[in-house]
C-alpha cells in the first residue's frame, strides 16, 4: 500500500506540469458552462425548462469548484507537502528532473534555459576544472570518496554578477553530463541540492559544479571524481 501511495505522489510531483495545464483547461470549460448556465436560466420561462437550466447550473458549479480543489490540492503538494517527504519517496531514477528537485529555485523559464544548454561529449583529458574555497567548491562528497543512495551536496558559488548554477555527473572516459538539478541562490558551503545514485551502474563517476553569470554564460567548473557503490 506505501509503495502504491508513493508511486502516486511521485506521479502527482513529476507530472506536476502537465496536471496544471489539464486543471486550468477543466477550470475554464466549467466556468464556461457556468456563464452560459446562467443565461439560459435567466432565460428560461416554464417550470420544466427552469428545472433543466438549473440543472445544468449545479452541474457545472460543482465540477468547478471541485477543479479548483484539486488545483490547490495539487498546489499544497508540490509546495508544501514535497519539501516534508522523505528524500526515498522521490528516489526513481538516476536522473533527476530539474524541475523536480527540491533544490531548484529557478522559475521554469530559466530552468529550462540552463538545462537546454549543449553538454557535448569530450574526453577527460580536455577537461578544465578550478577549485576555489568559498567561491566555487564541493566541500561534500569529497574527492575519490564512496557514495551510494541519496546523495547531499554541499559547497559554495559565490562568483561575481552570479546568475545560478547547477550540478552534473558524468561517467568517466568519454565525458557527457547530465545535468541534475539547479537553483539561483548564493551557496557558502552549503547543501546545493541532492544527487539519487540508487540504480546507477556502480563505478567512478565525474560530479561537477557549474556557475552561469547573469548573462547564463558558464563560468569554469569545479570538477571532483567519486565512486558510486552499491547501497547497503
Amino acid at each position: 500500500m506505501n509503495v502504491f501511495l508513493n508511486s502516486v505522489l511521485r506521479g502527482l510531483i513529476t507530472y506536476r506540469v502537465a496536471i496544471y495545464a489539464l486543471l486550468f483547461l477543466g477550470i475554464l470549460i466549467y466556468f464556461r458552462k457556468f456563464i452560459q448556465s446562467i443565461r439560459e436560466w435567466k432565460k428560461s420561462v416554464f417550470g420544466l425548462e427552469r428545472k433543466i437550466t438549473q440543472r445544468k447550473l449545479i452541474s457545472a458549479l460543482t465540477g468547478f469548484a471541485l477543479l479548483i480543489i484539486l488545483l490547490i490540492g495539487e498546489f499544497l503538494l508540490v509546495t508544501i507537502i514535497r519539501p516534508q517527504m522523505p528524500a526515498e519517496v522521490l528516489d526513481t531514477a538516476p536522473v533527476v528532473d530539474p524541475l523536480a528537485s527540491p533544490t531548484a529555485t529557478l522559475s521554469e523559464e530559466e530552468m529550462q534555459a540552463v538545462v537546454s544548454q549543449p553538454t557535448p561529449t569530450i574526453g577527460q583529458d580536455m577537461l578544465v576544472s578550478e577549485c576555489l574555497a568559498g567561491i566555487v567548491e564541493i566541500t561534500s562528497p569529497a574527492e575519490g570518496e564512496q557514495v551510494s543512495g541519496t546523495v547531499e551536496i554541499f559547497g559554495s558559488v559565490n562568483v561575481e554578477n552570479f546568475g545560478s548554477y547547477k550540478y552534473e555527473y558524468s561517467t568517466t572516459g568519454a565525458i557527457n553530463w547530465v545535468t541534475i538539478a539547479a537553483g539561483n541562490q548564493l551557496k557558502l558551503d552549503e547543501s546545493l541540492g541532492y544527487w539519487y545514485t540508487s540504480e546507477l551502474v556502480p563505478g567512478t563517476y565525474l560530479l561537477q559544479l557549474v556557475p552561469l553569470n547573469n548573462v547564463g554564460e558558464e563560468l569554469i567548473p569545479c570538477i571532483i571524481s567519486v565512486e558510486v557503490v552499491t547501497e547497503e
